[in-house]
């Protein structure tokens, strides 16, 4: 995936607010994918990756999955 110096402008902006996941677009038929995927990838429960063509809808989705009932607490790592 791109560093963040190679995003658009809003996927800039979503990687400092949520700075576990990685950035990328990708074309489609109807537009542009964005691209949000955890740095850990599958190694703790959880979100992993989102695609949408809707920055605020990444956005959502990605804070739903910040919030503390969803936090990853390491007490329970096996």
């Amino acid at each position: 995936m791109p560093g963040a110096t190679d995003l658009p402008a809003e996927l800039t902006e979503l990687a400092a607010e949520f700075p576990g996941y990685e950035f990328a677009t990708q074309p489609t038929w109807g537009g542009t994918s964005l691209i949000a995927r955890r740095h850990e990838g599958c190694a703790r429960p959880g979100l992993h990756t989102v695609v949408t063509g809707d920055p605020d809808e990444m956005r959502r989705a990605l804070a739903e999955h910040e919030r503390p009932s969803h936090a990853y607490d390491s007490r329970h790592q096996p």
